[in-house]
């Protein structure tokens, strides 16, 4: 379904995340042209950079929801869609797996899916930290230990093995809320109850426990085509917010191979196409662990075009059948501090007098716009209620994973 001449990518968002309303600008300055397609309400719908906006109905079922997005597929006639989120993300796996269930595999539509997603046989893998960790186990890359555990005897058996601390993730959790970092025993029995009084279906499921590892959090941001890394950043995350397991609003860009390797590794096993984000623990030896991989853009990505690792461009020359090779950024403006974010955190931060704040000032609207959601929240409430339509839209996916009668 790719286009000849000009590219033409579809950008989806779900949920207010941050990075989502960077992109359009990335990929317009990389040629592409860029459409949006998000609920009116949404970041999204407030760059200037956009030729097209489209919106989702943001009432109605999961299913019209599915059907919604794949009419504007069809539509549209992107050469590339880019999920921004986990919800967007989930809902593009829902259009593909009900779409596999009626089209030939050479329809275009599956055939667009597929480029922008990755093989649909690793979909699930995707989506579930769990499989992840089972994934780094046969592939041999550097990563924490791991279990499933399902109770507090579980939990505190693993942890005993591995010095008395672990990291508990739940499942359809994000932004690191679903997160728990227990130094001892006494944190962990605290975790695990607090799982089982105020979210017992995730612990009856099954929640993955990951030996601790000390060091430095770090991400390691890629764009990929079929299987292949064809850009990707490095940094250390110096600030979060909210909290040490929250998302990034400091950054410093930093040549790491292992982070390098280990993301080649993990995206050819999957087949993956698209933006990811890998997560390390890097040790003050340098090992880096891998501790988790999210299947979508994270804030960093549009700024690769000043570190001279355009991201976006790369998918351009894929996309044109010019796979571009690999490289680490030639100019690194080391230390960044993220727009709302560090602002949201600290408004008086040390950070702005010696990094490059990433104000999108050419966006007056944008910032407006994020001005305003940092006042109204920020406290990631408005998050929490996005996610209750999420988990319906997981368990509609759940069903169509499984065969067809």
């Amino acid at each position: 379904m790719i286009n000849h001449g000009t590219l033409r990518v579809l950008i989806v968002s779900l949920r207010n995340w941050l990075g989502a309303a960077r992109l359009p600008k990335a990929f317009e300055r990389a040629g592409f042209h860029v459409t949006t397609v998000c609920f009116p309400s949404l970041l999204l719908a407030r760059t200037r950079s956009a030729h097209a906006s489209l919106f989702l109905p943001d009432q109605g079922t999961e299913a019209e929801l599915i059907q919604a997005m794949r009419r504007t597929l069809l539509e549209s006639a992107p050469s590339i869609v880019v999920p921004t989120d986990e919800a967007a993300v989930e809902l593009l796996q829902a259009v593909a797996a009900s779409a596999a269930r009626e089209l030939p595999e050479s329809d275009p539509l599956l055939s667009l899916l597929r480029d922008s997603l990755g093989n649909f046989a690793h979909h699930r893998v995707v989506r579930d930290r769990r499989a992840l960790a089972e994934l780094t186990a046969q592939l041999g890359v550097r990563a924490p230990s791991f279990n499933v555990v399902h109770d507090r005897a579980e939990a505190l058996a693993f942890a005993e093995r591995h010095g008395g601390a672990l990291v508990l993730k739940v499942e359809e959790s994000f932004a690191g809320m679903g997160v728990s970092i227990c130094k001892d025993l006494a944190a962990v029995e605290a975790a695990v109850e607090r799982l089982a009084s105020g979210n017992a279906r995730a612990l009856k499921a099954g929640v993955l426990a990951q030996a601790f590892v000390p060091g430095r959090t770090a991400m390691r941001a890629v764009v990929a085509w079929r299987g292949q890394v064809l850009s990707g950043l490095s940094a250390f995350k110096l600030e979060t917010h909210p909290g040490p397991t929250g998302p990034s609003s400091v950054v410093e860009f930093i040549d790491q191979p292992e982070m390098a390797s280990t993301a080649r590794a993990m995206i050819g096993a999957l087949g993956f196409s698209g933006f990811a984000s890998l997560d390390f623990m890097v040790e003050d030896s340098g090992l880096a662990h891998l501790i988790e991989l999210n299947p979508r853009p994270t804030p960093i990505c549009h700024l690769g075009r000043y570190l001279g690792q355009d991201l976006c461009a790369a998918l351009g020359q894929a996309l044109h059948g010019e796979v571009p090779t690999e490289r680490e950024p030639a100019a690194l403006p080391r230390k960044v501090a993220l727009f709302p974010q560090e602002w949201v955190r600290n408004s008086s931060s040390p950070h702005f007098s010696d990094a490059y704040h990433d104000v999108p000032w050419d966006e007056p609207d944008l910032i407006e716009a994020y001005v305003i959601l940092a006042r109204q929240q920020m406290r990631w409430g408005d998050y929490r209620q996005q996610e209750e339509r999420r988990v319906k839209l997981r368990e509609l996916l759940t069903q169509l994973d499984q065969p067809a009668p």
